[in-house]
């Protein structure tokens, strides 16, 4: 603890902690990403068997346990680091930072519903699905690394590698079915 500031945490949401956000928008911006790359990993793994609104609901029923897991990680850790109850608006802050990762799920659970509504063949809706999930993760990091100040061959970098996050599990569904 900081001397100056008795009380002071330097914990989000702490009533004694400086109002910095920083730690708050990077767990929300990594849990956007990370909810990018689980739907990619569920949508490569999901068997071409499925129907697609099946898959859409082992989509969302798989998010909704990874973010029920580190909201419970994210809540029993901060406890540890104060050593006391957390307040109702640092539980809050925990419950509402992780769900980003829920969210990132959006764009492709519209595209399954729509290629649902055609009566695309399952194989092919993942396999399109997919791509916009990489293309996804190509424009995340673009604008993080953006975000970041990168710029130039830096910011190219930054989409590419994290685009490549999307083309790994493009290959991960090639090789597995």
């Amino acid at each position: 603890m900081d001397e100056s500031h008795p009380g002071d945490t330097g914990v989000a949401g702490d009533p004694g902690a400086p109002q910095d956000h920083a730690a708050d928008d990077h767990r929300r911006r990594a849990a956007h990403l990370y909810g990018l790359i689980v739907s990619g990993a569920v949508l490569a793994t999901a068997s071409d068997e499925f129907r697609l609104g099946r898959i859409a609901v082992v989509l969302v029923v798989t998010l909704l346990v990874y973010w029920a897991a580190e909201t419970y990680v994210h809540w029993i850790a901060l406890r540890a680091l104060v050593q006391r109850d957390l307040t109702a608006g640092e539980r809050r802050r925990i419950v509402r930072d992780g769900w980003p990762l829920v969210a990132a799920c959006g764009v492709p659970l519209l595209f399954l519903g729509l290629e649902a509504l055609v009566g695309m063949e399952t194989s092919v809706a993942l396999d399109l699905t997919l791509a916009v999930n990489a293309v996804l993760l190509f424009i995340i990091g673009w604008q993080m690394g953006e975000e970041g100040g990168l710029a130039g061959v830096r910011r190219v970098l930054s989409a590419v590698i994290t685009g490549l996050l999307g083309v790994a599990l493009i290959t991960l569904k090639a090789l597995l079915h």
